[in-house]
């Protein structure tokens, strides 16, 4: 029997992975971010009722944290 060799990824390859993994997580929580701001502006015009208004604030609060620490590393 022989045992197959997989190839040796190098520390730069890994960490490039890890810089396209965060910047499409950072994509993606901004556009969250910016779907939920706008609904929150919409549900604020049209007098919505406040559970719902703060419901919404803190998830966009939660998404904007989330986009910082992943821009941040």
């Amino acid at each position: 029997m022989s045992a197959k060799l997989l190839p040796f990824r190098s520390a730069a390859a890994l960490s490039c992975d890890r810089l396209k993994r965060a910047e499409t997580q950072g994509d993606a929580m901004h556009t969250h971010a910016q779907v939920s701001g706008f609904w929150l502006d919409r549900l604020i015009a049209t007098g919505d009722p406040e559970d719902t208004v703060s419901m919404l604030h803190r998830q966009q609060s939660w998404l904007a944290m989330m986009q910082d620490r992943l821009a941040g590393g």
